[in-house]
């Protein structure tokens, strides 16, 4: 399994568009990315320095099990 680390993360984030300001919906699997090294920590990390302080980050947190 590849390795991902936090400054991979935020180059693929501004690659895709996303800037300081921005609102972003995030919904993914941190399996589906690969070994993320720190975490969810890291990708939360990441998200936080693209977006900046003026930036809006949702999360649904909703389950799908009983």
């Amino acid at each position: 399994m590849r390795v991902i680390l936090k400054e991979e993360i935020v180059q693929k984030l501004r690659e895709v568009g996303l800037e300081k300001g921005d609102a972003v919906m995030v919904h993914t699997s941190l399996k589906r990315m690969g070994y993320v090294c720190g975490g969810a920590q890291t990708v939360i990390e990441a998200l936080m320095e693209v977006v900046g302080e003026n930036g809006t980050i949702m999360m649904p947190t909703q389950s799908w099990k009983r």
